[in-house]
């Protein structure tokens, strides 16, 4: 069982959420009147502090939320031969046009001038589908010709 779905963040913000909740209701009426008045607004903030502390972190640290991938450990074969290969750049795609706009994005990556050693991962979310794109030079070593 090692090749499981991971966890996604909205499930576990949503898991501490219902703690609180079933929390209250089996000690929220064991409290004082005033303790109650307080317990109730925790009650009625933490989950919306819970999220917004959450959509915070996304803004500005989305990577953290996901263990890395095991292809995105280490680079390629290729990077580490050329060692200016930049950064692989992904585009995710929905909706009835997707297979368009990415087929339209490739020529347009293709059809650049002095673009090398450049990678991009255009996927279609709704077909759960990456193409991989990257245009490297060739190594001097192969013979002309081939």
């Amino acid at each position: 069982m090692t090749d499981h779905q991971p966890v996604a963040p909205l499930t576990i913000i949503a898991i501490f959420a219902g703690i609180i909740e079933a929390s209250a209701l089996a000690t929220l009426p064991f409290l004082s009147e005033k303790s109650q008045t307080y317990y109730t607004w925790f009650l009625v903030g933490f989950p919306f502090f819970l999220t917004a502390l959450f959509f915070l972190t996304l803004n500005f640290n989305y990577k953290s939320f996901y263990k890395p991938d095991h292809a995105e450990q280490k680079p390629p074969p290729e990077q580490a031969a050329h060692p200016d290969i930049q950064e692989t750049v992904t585009m995710m795609f929905s909706g009835p046009d997707a297979e368009k706009l990415i087929q339209q994005q490739i020529m347009q990556t293709i059809n650049q001038p002095h673009v090398e050693n450049r990678h991009w991962r255009l996927c279609n979310m709704n077909q759960h589908r990456c193409v991989l794109l990257s245009i490297t030079r060739l190594p001097e070593e192969l013979p002309h010709g081939h």
